[in-house]
């Protein structure tokens, strides 16, 4: 799955933002073919920049209430403006340049329930949410992958 968004802030932290973004590893699931068992591996998110200063998110697809929850994007129409109908088409204009969906209502109900940070229990580890003093993010919206069998690994995944 792919979260579209703006970043926008203190340079300094913007850069520090996306160096701890693209250090988040996600739980991926695929099914073996041989086996016909679900197998889950380990991924790392990737960041990459898009079109008109865009940012591009690649996670698996079952992390999108847990993505959204660290990078604290907790609202639909998160812009940080008082127009809400201009936000709406601007908004809506972007989605559709991006090829991009609304991201589902009912995934900030799940959101709001997730924690952004976590400790690992029996040991002093603990991972970190994303909310950086100085960096504001923009959802735009998100992307879905396909999913196929990649016969050359024996797996039927999510194409990220």
């Amino acid at each position: 799955m792919h979260l579209i968004f703006y970043l926008r802030g203190i340079h300094q932290q913007v850069d520090f933002w996306k160096t701890l973004a693209q250090g988040l590893s996600w739980k991926w699931i695929r099914r073996n073919v041989k086996t016909g068992k679900d197998e889950t591996f380990i991924v790392q998110g990737a960041l990459r920049p898009s079109v008109l200063g865009a940012y591009e998110y690649i996670f698996p697809e079952e992390c999108l209430a847990e993505v959204l929850s660290v990078m604290g994007i907790t609202r639909d129409g998160q812009t940080g403006s008082d127009d809400k109908f201009k936000d709406k088409i601007r908004l809506a204009t972007l989605r559709k340049i991006f090829r991009a969906k609304k991201i589902p209502k009912k995934i900030f109900k799940e959101v709001k329930k997730t924690p952004a940070s976590i400790t690992l229990s029996n040991s002093w580890r603990a991972l970190s949410h994303l909310h950086i003093p100085g960096v504001a993010i923009h959802p735009i919206g998100i992307k879905k992958d396909d999913r196929r069998l990649f016969p050359e690994a024996g797996y039927i995944q999510e194409a990220l």
